[in-house]
């Protein structure tokens, strides 16, 4: 008896919809074998559900459902690789900045960016519209840029002290910093957070004020001395001198 698995079909049938401009066919698809998957309780299909909450997540964001997208993009492993996938750094970003997180959809963005190209970008929202502003392609830009410039990228007029700008590789690679220290903060792990952020400041110190409010929920009532240098550096960074001054202050007071 030969025994056929529709899996590989059923993925194959609903990524086909969506490349044909049926996202709620493929919607349809992907329930109905995620559905079979659930009730059967197959430990080992954690990839493929993966793969299927990926499809499923495209499927909803295509129709204009950003808030199901995100849905199924957080159902699926925390460890898995399709959460790296372009395509789903592509949902997650357009999905965040439908609810308003724009500062973390950014993050989200420069992560997209700096794996793929603006071309590759644009051909896999095929038209798609969202509230983030993405580098147009090379063939519908006006003239060929000397160089390469992020959007979310400073003038030069608000470059660092000394006048020295940190290249976009550096303000990719900071803000990428940012968003896995935020992401440890959530999960408790304040010394990989400080790390992280360190690091982000040193790379770019435009990550400043976002640095601050990411840092000052998780200070509490008594923060060591280390901790309080880094929140002090990240307040003149952001141009808060005075209240900079107070944190190395507070510093120096509990190391003596």
């Amino acid at each position: 008896m030969i025994v056929i698995d529709p899996l590989p079909d059923e993925l194959a049938l609903a990524r086909a919809q969506i490349d044909s401009g049926l996202p709620a066919l493929a919607e349809g698809t992907v329930r109905r074998r995620l559905a079979w998957l659930e009730a059967e309780g197959n430990a080992a299909a954690g990839d493929e559900m993966d793969a299927l909450r990926l499809l499923l997540a495209e499927a909803a964001w295509r129709q204009h459902r950003p808030a199901q997208a995100r849905v199924a993009l957080e159902s699926m492993r925390p460890g898995s690789a399709r959460r790296h996938l372009p395509i789903a750094l592509l949902i997650e970003a357009e999905s965040l900045a439908a609810t308003g997180e724009m500062d973390r959809a950014q993050g989200v963005g420069e992560r997209l960016l700096a794996s793929v190209s603006a071309d590759e970008v644009f051909e896999l929202r095929r038209g798609m519209p969202g509230r983030l502003s993405w580098p147009p392609p090379a063939e519908l830009r006006s003239e060929p840029r000397r160089t390469a410039r992020a959007p979310w990228a400073r003038p030069a007029a608000d470059g660092p002290a000394g006048g020295a700008e940190p290249d976009d590789e550096r303000v990719i690679a900071a803000r990428s910093r940012l968003e896995q220290a935020r992401a440890a903060y959530v999960a408790g792990d304040l010394a990989g957070g400080d790390g992280l952020l360190s690091v982000a400041l040193r790379l770019d110190p435009a990550i400043g004020a976002d640095g601050v409010l990411i840092v000052e929920p998780t200070l509490g009532d008594q923060p060591d001395s280390d901790r309080l240098l880094l929140y002090g550096d990240l307040l003149g960074a952001a141009g808060r001198v005075t209240e900079a001054q107070a944190a190395f202050g507070r510093a120096a007071a509990r190391d003596a």
